[in-house]
């Protein structure tokens, strides 16, 4: 009998060489001007914060991640792979939602979306994979603190999204 596929760190790291070259894409040229130009709270951190705490943030979710699709299944191992794909898929979202359409309440949506999957993902691999559930406790401490400060950064200023939506009629 065949050994079962395992995932591997090289499959985690061109996980991830996508998802920040698909970051970098939906960005837009002006985003490190569209954000050095928000009002932004008191504890919102300088925008030169942002690259390592989410390159530490990805490596913890990648080797989570690596655990959970190489354990095997428990009973609630395919919600658990559920939450994941759609944490990672809000990961995506939030360049281009955030940045390319300037819309700070749609960054500050999506960062709660994934703070929520990210918490339930924990409640669920505790039983299973408390090491893999722990992991993931810094994911959900950020999205928490991020969510404090989007949500005044959303407070302060125009949303280009919004405005184009209430343009055209769309509410």
């Amino acid at each position: 009998m065949a050994d079962r596929f395992r995932f591997r760190i090289w499959h985690a790291a061109a996980f991830l060489a996508g998802m920040t070259a698909l970051s970098a894409i939906s960005a837009g040229p002006e985003s490190r001007r569209f954000y050095e130009g928000l009002k932004k709270p008191k504890v919102a951190p300088p925008g030169w914060v942002f690259p390592p705490v989410w390159t530490a943030l990805n490596v913890l979710q990648l080797w989570a991640d690596l655990r959970i699709l190489n354990r095997g299944g428990g009973p609630d191992h395919n919600k658990i792979i559920g939450l994941r794909v759609l944490n990672w898929v809000l990961y995506s979202l939030f360049t281009p939602a955030f940045f390319r359409a300037k819309s700070p309440v749609a960054g500050e949506l999506v960062t709660l979306a994934e703070g929520v999957t990210a918490g339930a993902t924990i409640a669920l691999l505790a039983k299973e994979d408390p090491v893999a559930a722990a992991a993931l406790a810094p994911l959900t401490l950020w999205t928490g603190y991020a969510s404090l400060c989007g949500g005044g950064v959303a407070a302060r200023n125009p949303d280009h999204l919004l405005d184009d939506l209430r343009w055209s009629g769309a509410f």
